[in-house]
């Protein structure tokens, strides 16, 4: 039990837990390599997700979501991302959209965008990394100029995650001439919007059905009541990247559990020389050593979760500390993983190969493990 949660809170864990494996189980696994295979997003399976109160599952029960806290979403996105990564990493959109809405965002905002979010019918996206502002967002150079009622965005976003199949963008843009993250504002661009556009899809290793691509901004005009944040809010703006870096993890979570599930079950029966694998001293130690990491993985994570649902002052750096040692622990145990289980491991035939690509990501993403170090560090010497 993590620390903390009292019997009534395991106990919904749990059953979370176990409804979205048979959700996964049935609906979502059997195809996951396929979409990965063909790059396609597993799009239709948002609205399974919806159905079953986990598309929203943050969301207040007011707009027709679960009112659920983050831990709840992180037992989600662990459970399904063991069995399709891009499926559970709708979880993570929508509850990075709906956080920025439920903070920021207007009544009218909320009425407009959240119902469809909980509901498993609209699909929200993040837009922020350009060509030359990955890491160092303060230096972006999408502009917003005021247009009468309007604001006129122009730029482009990079390795956009879920672009192909968003129904609307969180897009950061620089208001004006302000420099440095002090100009910075987010706007609500409907994908429909005149002067948005979808640039060809990404060919990337892994997350083959993230839908991932970039997002032109050609003049992309939007009503004032489009803007989510002002400028001069940007460490408004990075609390919304707070929870991602809890989920982001979750999904590590999701892939190195299969992988060493995966590996336990093929010590105990595969035979080489004549006896168990299991019987081999150095896989042992292999298997002991995924072990230990995934408990680690799984505590941090947890800890980082409960700590962001308390609005705890820590949580941003308990929430790194998670996301850097998940997304580097995650990759060695499914590494792990493959080597004990040789050329089956490396055959696409079998999902190992696809959980190494996926989880590989999670390293750069949502804060690469530079930053992340970067700021760890950074907490420590402040608090010194």
């Amino acid at each position: 039990m993590p620390m903390g949660l009292t019997p009534e809170i395991q106990e919904e864990l749990d059953l979370l837990r176990d409804s979205a494996r048979q959700l996964t189980n049935n609906r979502f696994r059997e195809k996951a390599a396929y979409w990965d295979r063909h790059s396609i997003p597993p799009i239709e399976n948002l609205k399974a997700l919806g159905e079953n109160g986990l598309a929203g599952i943050t969301i207040d029960e007011k707009y027709g979501g679960s009112g659920a806290t983050i831990l709840h979403a992180v037992v989600a996105v662990e459970e399904i991302a063991r069995a399709c990564s891009p499926t559970a990493a709708f979880i993570l959109a929508n509850c990075t959209a709906a956080e920025i809405l439920q903070k920021f965002g207007t009544e009218r905002h909320k009425e407009n965008y959240l119902p469809g979010l909980a509901g498993g019918d609209t699909l929200g996206c993040w837009a922020m990394t350009e060509p030359e502002a990955g890491s160092a967002a303060s230096e972006m150079r999408t502009r917003a100029v005021e247009a009468g009622d309007e604001f006129e965005i122009t730029g482009s976003k990079c390795f956009i995650t879920r672009a192909q199949v968003a129904d609307f963008f969180i897009v950061f843009a620089r208001v004006g001439d302000v420099q440095g993250s002090a100009g910075i504002g987010a706007f609500l661009v409907d994908r429909g919007a005149s002067g948005l556009a979808i640039g060809a899809a990404d060919d990337h290793m892994g997350l083959r059905g993230g839908g991932s691509a970039e997002v032109i901004l050609d003049g992309c005009r939007v009503g004032k009541d489009k803007m989510l944040i002002p400028p001069g809010s940007f460490s408004r703006i990075m609390q919304g990247l707070n929870q991602t870096r809890v989920l982001n993890p979750a999904l590590c979570l999701g892939n190195a559990t299969e992988a060493y599930e995966l590996s336990v079950q093929y010590m105990t029966e595969r035979k080489a020389f004549g006896r168990e694998l299991m019987k081999f001293q150095g896989l042992q130690w292999m298997l002991a050593d995924m072990a230990t990491d995934l408990e680690a993985m799984r505590a941090l994570i947890y800890q980082a979760a409960e700590l962001l649902a308390d609005g705890h002052p820590e949580a941003p750096h308990k929430a790194a500390i998670a996301k850097l040692f998940a997304g580097e622990a995650a990759f060695k145990i499914c590494d792990r993983a493959m080597q004990i289980h040789g050329g089956y491991g490396y055959s696409r035939e079998f999902p190992l190969e696809r959980l190494l690509r996926d989880v590989r990501a999670f390293q750069l993403g949502g804060g690469t493990n530079e930053i992340l170090r970067s700021r760890i560090a950074s907490t420590i010497f402040r608090n010194a």
